[in-house]
């Protein structure tokens, strides 16, 4: 099954806001653009924020693999397999920019 949606469970994509750490040390701020499942796996295709919540669309998506805690709050995943990260890309590209 696949599907998008604009709602992570029951919090709506707009509210959620990411901080991605990078191996440099530095990090950028993130909403989620889109939620979409492909393969049994759940992923956020997310652009860097400019000001408080407005997506920053001249920049280019990250697309990471997302989870839950035991609070229901996501966890993002980074996406090591290629295959894995190709075939999530490929199904963002097609449904949901």
């Amino acid at each position: 099954m696949e599907f998008k949606d604009t709602k992570f469970k029951d919090t709506k994509l707009e509210d959620i806001i990411v901080t991605l750490p990078f191996a440099d040390g530095t990090s950028v701020e993130c909403g989620v653009h889109s939620y979409f499942k492909v393969n049994n796996k759940e992923y956020f295709a997310m652009l860097p924020l400019k000001g408080k919540k407005q997506l920053d669309y001249s920049q280019k998506y990250m697309i990471y693999e997302v989870q839950e805690d035991a609070e229901h709050n996501p966890i993002v995943l980074y996406i090591e397999n290629d295959l894995e990260y190709a075939i999530a890309a490929q199904y963002f590209s097609r449904n949901c920019k």
